[in-house]
C-alpha cells in the first residue's frame, strides 16, 4: 500500500446520528466502487428500520480528506441490559439476537483505494480508545479492511475459519462437477420429468406466497430437528417484506412446479452482477426421495440472469456448496475480547438468570 497523504491532513468525523450516517452512507456508495457485496444502502438501511434498538448507540467514523469522504466507519455499540452491562461494538448490518438475524456477510468498513495505508494506522489508535468489552464480526472476508486491522486491536482475538462458494456462470458446466454429483442431478431431473414438472422464475405477483409457502417448507424441516428455524422472528420477516415489495430488482425467486405447487423454492438476494443464495425450502413431507433442491441449484446456475451465482459462505470442510466445483474466497468470523472477566462474569448471571437456556 502506498501512502498517498499524510495522516495529519485527514480529519476526523464522530458519527452519532442515524440520518448523518445515511447520508453518507449514499454518499459514499455513489462516489466509489465498493468491494463489498451486501453492503448496499439497501440493506443496510432497510436493516436500521426494522432492528436498530434505541438503547444502542451509534459511534460511527468518518474520515476526510480536503473535505472529500475517503472512510466511513459504520460502527455501534450495544450494552446489555443486564449485569455487568457487557458493551459490544458491532458493525452496522450485524449485532440483531441471533434468532432474529438476517445474517448479512461480505460487511466490512469503506475505505477509498489507495487510502489505507494513511486511514489504517489512525482507525487503529481510534478503536483503541473506544470504550468496549468485545467486538464481534461475522462472515467477513479474510483480506478485508476489517479483518486486516483488528489483529493491531488491543485484546485475544479468535478465528472462525469460511469460505464464500461462487460461481462463475460464464465458463460453469455440469460437466465441470464430480461424477456422483452429476448422476444424482440427472436422476432427479428425469424423476421430475416423469412428475410433468416445470422450473421457472417466479414473478413479481407471486413472491409473497411463495415466501409464505418458502417459509413454512422450511420452518416444518428445522422444527423437526427441534430447531427454531430462520423464519420465526417478525423482524426478519419484515425485513424481506420490504425487500420484495419496495425493492424488488434486489430479490428473486426460483421454483420447481408439480401442476400449480410449488415444491422447492430458492430465495435469492441481488446485485449488479451477483445472485446470491439466500434461503430455500423444498416438501419433505411428500418428495422426501427427491432432490428438488439440488437440481433447483443447477438449473438456477444455468439460467442465472447474472455473471455470478453466489452460495455465500458455507463450512471449509464437507460443505454442499462445495459439490458445485465453485470458486472459493477465504471468509472469517472474528471475535475480539478486550474484558474477559467481566464476559465471564456475564455468563454466571446468565446461566443464573436463565437456567435451562
Amino acid at each position: 500500500m502506498k501512502l498517498i497523504t499524510k495522516q495529519s491532513d485527514i480529519r476526523l468525523s464522530l458519527i452519532t446520528s442515524y440520518d448523518q450516517l445515511k447520508i453518507l452512507f449514499c454518499e459514499f456508495e455513489k462516489a466509489n466502487k465498493k468491494q463489498s457485496l451486501l453492503d448496499s444502502t439497501v440493506w443496510l438501511i432497510t436493516w436500521y428500520n426494522y432492528y436498530w434498538q434505541k438503547q444502542w448507540r451509534l459511534h460511527s467514523l468518518a474520515y476526510y480528506h480536503d473535505d472529500k469522504l475517503v472512510s466511513l466507519v459504520p460502527f455501534f455499540i450495544k450494552k446489555s441490559s443486564l449485569f455487568p452491562l457487557v458493551k459490544t461494538l458491532h458493525l452496522i448490518g450485524q449485532g440483531e439476537a441471533e434468532y432474529a438475524e438476517v445474517a448479512l456477510e461480505y460487511l466490512d468498513i469503506y475505505i477509498k483505494p489507495a487510502y489505507e495505508k494513511t486511514v489504517y494506522p489512525l482507525l487503529i489508535n481510534e478503536i483503541n480508545k473506544l470504550n468496549f468489552d468485545q467486538f464481534i464480526v461475522k462472515a467477513i472476508f479474510e483480506n478485508s479492511h476489517i479483518a486486516n486491522i483488528l489483529p493491531h486491536i488491543k485484546g485475544v482475538l479468535t478465528r472462525q475459519h469460511y469460505a464464500q462458494y461462487r460461481v462463475n456462470n460464464t465458463h460453469w458446466q455440469l460437466a465441470q462437477l464430480s461424477k456422483n454429483n452429476r448422476s444424482r442431478i440427472n436422476r432427479c431431473k428425469n424423476q421430475l420429468t416423469k412428475l410433468n414438472a416445470t422450473v421457472r422464475w417466479l414473478n413479481l405477483d407471486e413472491y409473497n406466497s411463495a415466501w409464505a409457502l418458502l417459509k413454512s417448507y422450511h420452518q416444518s424441516r428445522w422444527q423437526n430437528k427441534g430447531k427454531a428455524g430462520a423464519f420465526v422472528a417478525a423482524e426478519f420477516n419484515q425485513f424481506h417484506k420490504t425487500l420484495r415489495e419496495k425493492n424488488s430488482n434486489t430479490v428473486a425467486m426460483s421454483a420447481v412446479f408439480i401442476g400449480e405447487q410449488p415444491i422447492a423454492i430458492h430465495y435469492y438476494l441481488v446485485t449488479e452482477d451477483t445472485y446470491f443464495f439466500y434461503q430455500s425450502g423444498w416438501d419433505e413431507k411428500n418428495f422426501a426421495k427427491l432432490s428438488p433442491g439440488l437440481f433447483l441449484h443447477y438449473w438456477s446456475i444455468t439460467h442465472c440472469p447474472k455473471k455470478y451465482y453466489d452460495f455465500m459462505m458455507g463450512g471449509v470442510n464437507n460443505s454442499y456448496k462445495a459439490k458445485f466445483n465453485a470458486d472459493t474466497r477465504a471468509m472469517t468470523s472474528i471475535t475480539l475480547v478486550k474484558n474477559p472477566i467481566k464476559l465471564f462474569v456475564s455468563k454466571i448471571v446468565n446461566k443464573l438468570t436463565h437456567p435451562f437456556n
